[in-house]
């Protein structure tokens, strides 16, 4: 087991740098979302009201349960691609299936909740290409590498 106080490991492939950084964008895109998204309370309160004819009282609960589930999703993911990534910089190669059966999962996720959004398009998309970067030539040449 690699000790985790050691130094990044030298001559690390630009696919492996780009791949790290589409990650951590993913990530902090979450995050961003999740807090945005609480600003929208009122609106997603009104939505609920409107949709399922609840009470406003118990739609804010709702809403504000909703809420905490996708913020709780969001810090999830979020740490599990950036520990992943982190885990692959330190020539961890089951970090790096780790994190691709993580983002299907995420991209499952979204495909079955059938909700088609522009930022649900920019998660695909750093998924994907974060993804391409870590299952590039260069960067399974490097994990194989000497240690």
């Amino acid at each position: 087991m690699t000790n985790t106080s050691e130094p990044v490991p030298t001559g690390v492939p630009r696919t492996l740098r780009a791949g790290l950084g589409l990650w951590a964008a993913l990530g902090v895109f979450l995050l961003v979302r999740a807090v945005i998204s609480w600003a929208d309370l009122g609106a997603l309160r009104g939505r609920l009201v409107a949709a399922s004819g609840l009470l406003p009282e118990r739609a804010e609960q709702l809403a504000r349960d909703l809420l905490v589930a996708n913020t709780i999703l969001a810090v999830v993911l979020a740490l599990g691609y950036a520990g992943l990534a982190w885990l692959v910089l330190r020539r961890h190669s089951w970090a790096r299936i780790a994190v691709s059966l993580l983002a299907v999962a995420h991209v499952l996720l979204l495909l079955l909740s059938g909700s088609w959004s522009a930022s649900n398009l920019i998660v695909l998309v750093l998924a994907a290409l974060a993804w391409a970067c870590f299952w590039r030539r260069e960067t399974s040449e490097w994990l194989a590498g000497d240690r």
